[in-house]
């Protein structure tokens, strides 16, 4: 499944979010990994990845980029495991 966001840098204080499905636990042999492509220019802020288990309502950092010097598409992959259900 693909999903698609766009903020414009004339927003400020601009914020989105997007959720997954929540997704079974992981284990051994059934990992989880999101691999996602991303541009930020020398207008943006911060881009951030987190975790929420199923059982907590907060949600934990995983990964994230601040202002980058250049304008270029990058690509980032993350591998996740979790012992309880999760969305990301």
């Amino acid at each position: 499944t693909a999903y698609f966001l766009s903020l414009s840098s004339e927003m400020q204080s601009s914020s989105a979010t997007l959720r997954t499905s929540i997704f079974l636990p992981t284990d051994e042999e059934h990992v989880c990994q999101i691999t996602f492509h991303y541009w930020i220019s020398q207008m943006s802020g911060t881009l951030m990845v987190g975790l929420r288990k199923h059982s907590e309502d907060t949600i934990t950092n995983i990964w994230q980029v601040s202002k980058e010097l250049q304008n270029q598409w990058k690509t980032n992959t993350i591998t996740i495991n979790s012992t309880e259900k999760y969305e990301v």
